[in-house]
């Protein structure tokens, strides 16, 4: 049989009807098998697939309705037609409503037999083309679950890898799904909040409506969540087919080990920097302290004392530069160096450069300066100072026969721009685009100007913090330029600050005389820093009483009243701290100035909150003992 015919079983105990109906069916194109009882139906029905087929319900031993039963059991959409006289009709219909597909009353309408061998064949053939497509189907959907359940998978397997907390909100910034990540960093899950809720210092009302209307706009931002550092990108949430925007997703990064390594690293650099400036700061300090032991002397010898004066005129001068020394050493290797200020850059400039300049002028190095008028700009006042100091000391490296040193700074559009030029050996090509690679050097050996090509990586780091950025262009023989580029960005400090006098200065260039006396204590472990305030404030007419030791001054003030104290930060036994506390738990009305050698970042911040009235910072002079009192004592401000 060809593939494309219908094969139709025709089952009747009358051998006339079965030929009559075979030949007819023959001739429309259809596979015609024949059986003249049920029983032999029922065979070829085991072994032969048939798409029709038609019976005669009155037959011997087994009836047409019994060979349906039959059919249905095997194959219930097998279309059965059976066929019967008009006497037996009732039982006919009965068979239809039983899954018979039709029935035909003989003497059959030969056209009618065709009619409907027709329509039961294209049924059975529509039925056989569904269940095939049904079957494709269920295979496809099959597939398409198990590789809908692998996509899942991977993306969960991303979502719990992942070092990033991922978080999606709705436009509205409600947090609508996180992975595992997040209630590890941020303690909770956090669906249900508001993204601004768990990010704050992030300008929200700045940044979401560009994000909601932007599918390209992303932005990133550092900021502390409790005592973490976190980076945050956020970018829009968009449906993949249609491009909407239908919320926020921000990725967030625990850094606050990569901090920890990079503060370190800095301060590493920081300190190397340093180190290489040490031979020349102490040639420096040589020469100041022989010069105020040498005008000591004189002075000791004279009789004259208006000599005597000029003398110590001159020691007074040169102490004045050891303690400006000092304290550019101190601003450049502070380790707090988190906290950004609003700064003049040609002021951080000139305070790194006022480290080497004078060692650098010995060495025939020049120092040339070409500012124009730029605003202040926000900025870490600790990492710049480093980045000029290492540029400068860099240069001094490429020009060890002497040279000279440029540095300008203009606006260039929103940034400020710094040229640091030198007119060194230069930097070859191929080594060029290398430079910032950490431990990258073409210092070699084991020299004292060797490097380790960790302080331009270092450079480069601090520059991307403050959100600019470092170009440089050198020529070989003829000198090189690093370019760097400084948002200009300013913002107000979160207090306000006053400008604090030099050591040994009062900002009025005046000297203060009180109008009444005070009870004093003054109370440091060193003898001659008791008596230098003791002596210069007896002269004026105080009573003062000094103290070695914290235990002392506790004990004293417990059986006496002063107007103001001195308190040292270092001591043994107690920490500045702790006594403030004791003498407040006493006092609570005391007044405590604070004197201290260390930085004043180094120095607790809760020293304000427990109640200290002011801080002086050691070296100090007699002007800023007096003024402290003077201030506590209401003095008025008069000439000398």
């Amino acid at each position: 049989m060809a593939e494309n015919l219908k094969r139709v079983l025709v089952v009747d105990d009358e051998q006339l009807i079965l030929k009559i109906i075979s030949d007819i069916l023959t001739k429309e194109g259809y596979d015609v098998l024949v059986a003249n009882n049920c029983e032999k139906a029922a065979e070829l029905l085991k072994t032969t697939r048939f798409d029709v087929v038609l019976s005669d319900i009155k037959m011997p031993l087994k009836s047409g309705i019994d060979l349906l039963e039959e059919i249905k059991n095997k194959d219930p959409n097998i279309p059965v037609i059976l066929m019967t006289g008009f006497a037996s009709l009732e039982t006919a219909v009965e068979a239809v409503q039983n899954g018979a597909f039709d029935y035909l009353i003989k003497p059959l309408d030969y056209g009618k037999l065709k009619s409907v061998i027709e329509h039961a064949s294209d049924r059975y053939e529509l039925y056989k083309e569904n269940t095939r497509l049904l079957k494709d189907l269920k295979e496809l959907n099959t597939n398409l679950e198990k590789k809908v359940r692998e996509r899942n998978r991977e993306i969960e397997n991303t979502l719990h890898s992942t070092i990033e907390s991922i978080i999606t909100t709705d436009r509205d910034l409600v947090i609508v799904s996180s992975n595992p990540k997040t209630a590890e960093i941020f303690g909770k899950e956090c669906r249900g909040e508001k993204l601004s809720w768990l990010f704050q210092g992030i300008n929200f009302e700045t940044i979401i409506p560009k994000i909601l209307s932007d599918t390209s706009y992303s932005t990133k931002h550092e900021i502390k969540y409790e005592s973490k550092f976190l980076e945050v990108s956020l970018s829009p949430l968009r449906d993949f087919e249609s491009g909407e925007i239908f919320g926020v997703i921000a990725a967030t990064e625990d850094i606050t080990e990569k901090k920890k390594l990079e503060a370190q690293l800095i301060h590493s650099a920081k300190m190397s920097g340093v180190g290489q400036l040490a031979a020349g700061v102490a040639h420096e300090f040589n020469n100041i302290l022989s010069g105020i032991i040498g005008y000591t002397s004189l002075a000791l010898t004279r009789n004259d004392l208006e000599s005597i004066k000029k003398d110590l005129h001159i020691i007074e001068k040169a102490s004045d530069r050891a303690v400006e020394i000092v304290n550019k050493l101190l601003s450049f290797s502070r380790q707090k160096g988190e906290k950004f200020q609003v700064s003049q850059i040609e002021n951080v400039i000139d305070d790194a450069l006022g480290l080497v300049e004078h060692t650098f002028d010995t060495e025939g190095i020049r120092i040339l300066r070409s500012y124009e008028n730029v605003p202040p700009i926000r900025l870490n006042l600790g990492e710049l100072q480093q980045v000029f100091l290492n540029l400068a000391i860099n240069s001094r490296h490429a020009m060890p026969n002497g040279g000279a040193i440029a540095i300008s700074t203009k606006l260039a559009d929103d940034f400020v721009r710094i040229d640091f030029s030198d007119t060194g050996g230069g930097i070859s090509p191929e080594n060029l685009s290398r430079i910032f690679e950490p431990f990258f050097t073409t210092k070699t050996g084991e020299g004292p100007r060797d490097g380790t090509g960790l302080g331009l990586s270092v450079i480069y780091a601090i520059i991307e913090r403050h959100g600019g950025r470092i170009e440089v262009s050198s020529e070989v023989n003829k000198g090189t330029t690093f370019t760097i580029y400084l948002p200009n960005v300013q913002s107000a400090p979160k207090a306000s600050e006053q400008s604090e006098a030099a050591p040994g200065k009062n900002p009025s260039g005046r000297v203060i005389e009180l109008r009444r006396k005070g009870n004093v204590l003054i109370v440091d472990d060193e003898e001659f820093i008791r008596d230098i305030v003791k002596e210069c404030l007896t002269s004026t007419g105080h009573n003062v009483i000094t103290a070695g030791s914290g235990e002392e001054a506790l004990d004293l003030l417990k059986e006496n009243h002063f107007d103001i104290m001195f308190l040292d930060f270092s001591m043994p036994s107690k920490d500045g701290l702790e006594l403030l506390r004791e003498i407040k738990a006493i006092d609570h009305n005391a007044n405590v100035v604070i004197i201290s050698a260390r930085p004043e970042e180094q120095l607790p911040d809760e020293l304000s909150d427990e109640g200290s009235y002011n801080i002086i910072k050691k070296p100090f002079s007699v002007d800023q003992i007096q003024n402290a009192v003077s201030r506590v004592l209401g003095a008025e401000a008069a000439s000398r």
